[in-house]
C-alpha cells in the first residue's frame, strides 16, 4: 500500500508540473497575442473573435498554473482535501476545454469560408490602411503571389512587389502579362512615388499565384498547431485527474485501515481485566 501510493505521488507530482508548463505556454501566448498584432491580415480584419481568443488562452493559462499548483502540494503533503477539491474543479476546467475545442472544430469550416468570403469582397487592395498594405506586400514579395483573389485584386495601381524578376525562372508559367495601361485611369496620380517602377513600361510581368491560399493555409496550420496544443493539455488533464482520484483513494483506505486498527486495539485495552499491583 506505502509503495503504490508513493508511486501515485510522485506519478500526480509529475504530471502538475507538465501542466504547469504548458499553463505558462498558454499564458506567454495569451499576453503577446495581446501585445503584438502577429498576423495583421488575418486577425486584424477578418478574425472577429482575436480578444474571445486571446482571454482563453491567458484565463486557461491562470487556471491551469493555479490548479497545478494546488496539485503538487495536495500530492507532496497528501492532503485529501487539496486533492479532492483540485479534482473537481480540474475536471470543470478539462469539461470546459473538451466543449470549447468541439464547437471550435465544428466551426473550423465556417471560419475559413468567411475568411474566403471576405477576401471576394473586397473592393480594392489598394484602399486598405497602412498596416495591411504593408503585411500584403511583404507577403507578395516572400510567397510570391498578387493580390488575394489574383491581381486585379489592386484595380489601378498593382504595387511593384507583385512584379516578377526578370531572370524569373518559369516566368511564363508562373506569371502574367500585364498592359499597365489598362490599370491606370483617374487613379494614376495617387501616391505616385510608390509607382514610380510601374511608369518604366507599360508591359509588366506579375505573379499568377493568388496570395489568399497561402493566407488560408497559413490559418489551417496555425489551427491544427492549436488543436495539437489544447488535445495535448487535454490529455494530461485527464492523466492527472485520474491520478489525483486514485492517490485520494488510496489515502482514504489507508486512513480507514489505520482508524479500524486503533479502534480495535482501544477495544482490547478496555476490554483487558485490570490487574492489581
Amino acid at each position: 500500500m506505502a509503495k503504490g501510493s508513493a508511486f501515485m505521488r510522485r506519478l500526480c507530482i509529475v504530471l502538475n508540473i507538465l501542466l504547469g508548463f504548458l499553463g505558462v505556454v498558454l499564458l506567454l501566448v495569451g499576453i503577446v497575442a495581446s501585445s503584438f498584432k502577429t498576423e495583421p491580415l488575418i486577425i486584424g480584419y477578418y478574425w472577429q473573435d482575436e480578444t474571445q481568443s486571446v482571454l482563453f488562452s491567458i484565463g486557461f493559462g491562470l487556471a491551469t498554473i493555479l490548479l497545478s499548483i494546488l496539485g503538487v502540494y495536495g500530492a507532496y503533503q497528501e492532503h485529501v482535501l487539496a486533492l479532492l477539491l483540485y479534482t473537481i474543479f480540474m475536471t470543470i476546467e478539462f469539461i470546459t476545454l473538451l466543449a470549447l475545442t468541439i464547437v471550435a472544430i465544428l466551426a473550423q469550416p465556417q471560419v475559413e469560408k468567411k475568411i474566403e468570403d471576405n477576401f471576394g469582397n473586397m473592393t480594392s487592395l489598394y484602399n486598405t490602411d497602412e498596416v495591411f498594405h504593408r503585411e500584403i506586400n511583404k507577403l507578395q514579395q516572400e510567397a510570391k503571389c498578387c493580390g488575394l483573389i489574383d491581381y486585379t485584386d489592386w484595380k489601378y495601381q498593382i504595387p511593384s512587389s507583385c512584379e516578377c524578376p526578370q531572370n524569373y525562372s518559369d516566368k511564363e508559367a508562373r506569371c502574367v502579362n500585364v498592359n499597365v495601361q489598362n490599370y491606370r485611369s483617374s487613379e494614376s496620380n495617387k501616391k505616385a512615388e510608390d509607382d514610380r517602377k510601374t511608369a518604366q513600361s507599360p508591359l509588366r510581368y506579375v505573379y499568377k499565384t493568388n496570395c489568399g491560399l497561402i493566407l488560408m493555409r497559413h490559418v489551417k496550420n496555425t489551427l491544427r498547431i492549436m488543436l495539437g496544443i489544447v488535445f495535448t493539455l487535454a490529455t494530461v488533464m485527464l492523466a492527472a485527474v485520474i491520478v489525483a482520484l486514485l492517490l485520494w483513494n488510496k489515502i482514504n483506505k489507508r486512513s480507514s485501515i489505520a482508524g479500524i486498527s486503533n479502534d480495535e486495539d482501544r477495544t482490547k485495552y478496555e476490554l483487558q481485566p485490570h490487574k492489581k499491583a
